[in-house]
Formats: structure tokens, sequence, C-alpha cells
């Protein structure tokens, strides 16, 4: 078995797998690829109502004074 294994390319080895298996792995990457692009998404509202609410001239990623972390809570 380990000498079939070591051949193989992780494409081939799914297929050899018992079919759910192979289903299985199918639908955790799909999910994978979809919450991928969900953070990415959540990640540019977060950039888009930063820019709206400090102006477009605050750096990506500035850090907030104690003030102003303070009146965010």
């Amino acid at each position: 078995i380990s000498k079939a294994l070591a051949g193989a390319d992780r494409k081939d080895l799914m297929r050899k797998l018992p079919k759910f298996i192979y289903d299985e792995e199918k639908t955790l990457e799909r999910t994978r690829k979809i919450l991928t692009e969900k953070i990415t998404q959540l990640n540019l509202a977060i950039d888009d109502v930063f820019a709206q609410l400090y102006g477009d001239d605050a750096p990506n990623g500035a850090a907030m004074n104690s003030n102003e972390v303070g009146a965010s809570m």
C-alpha cells in the first residue's frame, strides 16, 4: 500500500478512496472556498465602513488611539 501511495498524487489518491470519503473531501474544499470568499467580502465591507467613518486619508490598518477605542465600545 505504501508503495502505491508514494507514487500517487493527491487527486489520484482521492479518486481511489471510497466514494463517500472523496465526496466529503470535495465538500470540505468547496466549503473552504466559500468561507474564504465570505471573509474577503467581510474585510472589504469593514474597510469601506472604516473609510466612511475616518475618511480615506487614514492608512489601511491604522491603529486607533485609546480614546477612539473607548468610544467605539
